[in-house]
């Protein structure tokens, strides 16, 4: 029999897992370890090396089903607060690589915004994974959020958007947990509004999360399409000018000037995949991508990778303010064409001719169409 806890707070949208166990384990005045170890774990599982990422990343499936259990959420929903149940639209998959490196070259070069599809060099990465900081997992919060009902939404734990979808301020870097502890990494932390591309962007962003699909221009298309487009332009702000043609070079200097920030965010030397870098580049670039794709919308810069048309409005087409003839509108010309005819054959004998030519011309008898 189910044993249901008596105070459970429901999910918030967006929410992700590690944040709303947080939540959960708070009116019992417990912490999230030890929630888990006395009443989520399934038995045989070693709750003392399961952490806050993996909760986020990939919780085992026992530890889900026993939260939907004890909570009467659907497990679905539940799955999908965690990096595991985002495959494989927000990457392709948590295992292993079939092959060393496809994995990037399949997720970030099978299309393009910018530029044709092949462009760009193509780099082996193995083991590579869209989204997920190598350096281990966010913690930002909106801090208008988090005076009223602090938690940490999925999207604002990866390097995947800038901004609030309701409060269009920056998200800040936290110490602590929501639900419990909570203070900013920065002390004179402070609500900072994005500019319109980059809540634009991120509004997109959460649409697809929570719904599956983003409305661009000229069509809705499935979130996995969108997260792609995201990663392949950024791979390609990434490019180095000395691969360009001198147009494809004036877009990418145009794009970055647009930001205020140096071409590919001043990084220079070796490259490396986005996932690499420190965040305050991958916020650059972030930046650089929001501003890109309003720029492309309000037909600025020219694009034109293989995804580029999703971006480009359908044009314009004038519509046509004549009501359609109805029956009666054409039977009405037939019988002023027929008046106008008849006027005419009065006082012109070819004209005449013409008419009776016509008006006999699917009888039978032969006399009938002689003139008399």
């Amino acid at each position: 029999m189910t044993r249901r806890w008596p105070l459970h707070p429901p999910p918030r949208e967006g929410e992700v897992l590690s944040s709303w166990v947080t939540r959960l384990a708070k009116p019992y005045g417990m912490t999230v370890e030890e929630l888990l170890r006395h009443d989520v774990a399934p038995p045989g599982t070693d709750t003392t090396s399961l952490t806050r990422a993996d909760l986020d990343l990939d919780p085992p499936a026992g530890a889900l089903l026993i939260l939907a259990d004890r909570t009467g959420v659907p497990l679905g929903d539940i799955r999908r607060m965690t990096i595991a149940g985002q495959v494989p639209w927000l990457l392709d998959t948590l295992g292993p690589e079939p092959e060393p490196g496809v994995g990037f070259e399949t997720y970030v070069h099978q299309d393009s915004l910018l530029w044709a599809t092949g462009l760009r060099d193509r780099r082996p990465v193995p083991g590579w994974r869209a989204w997920l900081p190598t350096a281990g997992p966010m913690r930002r919060a909106c801090p208008l959020c988090v005076t009223t009902a602090p938690f940490f939404t999925l999207a604002s734990q990866l390097p995947l958007t800038l901004s609030c979808p309701e409060h269009g301020c920056h998200l800040a870097p936290t110490l602590g947990a929501a639900g419990s502890f909570l203070g900013w990494e920065e002390a004179n932390t402070h609500t900072t509004p994005a500019s319109a591309a980059v809540r634009a962007m991120d509004v997109r962003t959460h649409q697809g999360l929570s719904t599956g699909a983003v409305t661009l221009p000229r069509r809705p298309v499935h979130v996995g399409v969108w997260f792609r487009l995201l990663r392949a332009l950024i791979d390609e702000l990434s490019t180095p000018v000395s691969k360009l043609d001198a147009h494809s070079r004036r877009t990418l200097e145009h794009i970055w000037h647009s930001t205020g920030h140096p071409v590919r965010a001043g990084i220079v030397g070796a490259w490396r995949p986005y996932e690499d870098l420190a965040w305050p580049h991958q916020q650059k670039f972030l930046k650089a991508a929001a501003t890109a794709v309003h720029l492309i919308e309000t037909g600025e810069i020219a694009a034109h990778g293989t995804l580029a048309p999703l971006l480009i409005p359908e044009p314009s087409v004038p519509a046509d303010t004549r009501a359609a003839p109805g029956p009666d509108d054409h039977w009405q010309k037939a019988k002023d064409a027929l008046h106008e005819a008849i006027a005419l054959a009065r006082d012109d004998p070819a004209a005449a001719r013409k008419l009776l030519t016509v008006l006999t011309a699917w009888t039978d008898s032969e006399a009938a169409g002689q003139v008399r």
